[in-house]
């Protein structure tokens, strides 16, 4: 594997040379930068980032990790992942997915995701549900993506499933539906709280959609 020490020997500088060609290249001057960047291209060194991160090195590895429970089981859960890494790509930061295969994430779990040294992390989960959040990630920059904690003090971010009905149903009526059925969850469902509203949703998109509020009929399993 390609060094430092090979790079800085092909360009014919420092090894400090090469550490500023990658931390501060404005420090050097564009004939020595060309040298080392060409060096660097010939040899294809790719500098190590957590090696860095360890040094202390003053960068910034923009990095989120991501835990993720069950979410790599269906098409909106791997959507969420997708768009969770599209946004961050386009905010220039890089993302590390873990998936979990169990709940709460076990040390070894932890140790690897926190070995990346990210600068934040996000939990997610496939279907709203109570997670369990160890000690040991309380402490870092934390959100969490459809699922809820007992720690009021972590942020959650879940489905708008009153909208999401409403939207359904406008769209349906849009198409030329006239009779939408509305399934629900089952009580139990932790999302139970939210999906008592879609009832009210899924009427005021009939009543957008068709300009009209006929009474729903429920149907009990």
């Amino acid at each position: 594997m390609t060094s430092v020490k090979d790079v800085a020997q092909l360009a014919g500088v420092s090894l400090m040379t090469v550490s500023r060609a990658l931390n501060t290249p404005e420090k050097l001057s564009p004939e020595t930068l060309l040298r080392v960047r060409r060096a660097i291209d010939e040899l294809q060194f790719v500098p190590s980032l957590s090696a860095r991160k360890m040094r202390g090195d003053n960068l910034q590895s923009r990095t989120i990790g991501v835990f993720a429970l069950d979410t790599a089981t269906t098409p909106f859960a791997v959507e969420l992942l997708l768009s969770i890494e599209q946004t961050a790509q386009q905010a220039g930061w890089n993302v590390f997915i873990l998936n979990l295969l169990s709940n709460p994430p076990t040390d070894q779990n932890i140790d690897l995701m926190l070995s990346h040294r990210p600068d934040g992390l996000i939990f997610s989960a496939m279907g709203v549900r109570h997670v369990s959040i160890p000690e040991r990630l309380k402490s870092k920059p934390l959100v969490l993506a459809n699922c809820l904690a007992d720690d009021s003090g972590l942020v959650s971010y879940v489905p708008d499933d009153e909208m999401g009905q409403y939207r359904a149903v406008h769209h349906a009526l849009s198409l030329g539906y006239k009779r939408p059925l509305c399934i629900n969850l089952p009580k139990q469902s932790l999302a139970w709280g939210a999906a008592t509203k879609r009832p009210a949703a899924c009427l005021s998109g009939i009543r957008a959609g068709a300009g009209h509020a006929p009474a729903i009929r429920p149907f009990r399993s």
